[in-house]
């Protein structure tokens, strides 16, 4: 039942994009599927490492980011950081954290 509900979160924060909400809160999530604060969180235990929701959405965010960035050369740095949900100081951050090295950095590793 809990596998079957995160995979519904998932696929709904993923499908429609709500990841790209950069005001994106838990507590949108957990009034969207009527669950509270402790079942969130124990889902994401369970279901996605037991990442925090901040971990989770910015793991999706700088996954979707790689992808652009990898994908649509023609993108701006910025332009893909406002896309995934990020303001452009914390894809860096986050992108360097993840892969070692900032977006750009590995971008000019691509050509």
């Amino acid at each position: 039942m809990s596998k079957e509900l995160f995979k519904r979160i998932d696929s709904v924060i993923r499908n429609e994009r709500l990841y790209a909400n950069v005001d994106l809160m838990r507590e949108d999530v957990m009034s969207r599927f009527a669950i509270s604060r402790h079942r969130l969180n124990d889902l994401l235990n369970q279901h996605a490492g037991g990442l925090s929701f901040p971990q989770y959405i910015n793991d999706i965010r700088v996954k979707e980011a790689h992808e652009l960035i990898t994908h649509h050369p023609e993108m701006l740095i910025t332009e893909i950081a406002f896309e995934v949900g990020f303001t452009p100081p914390n894809l860096r951050n986050q992108f360097k954290r993840h892969y070692g090295m900032t977006p750009t950095k590995y971008r000019t590793h691509l050509v």
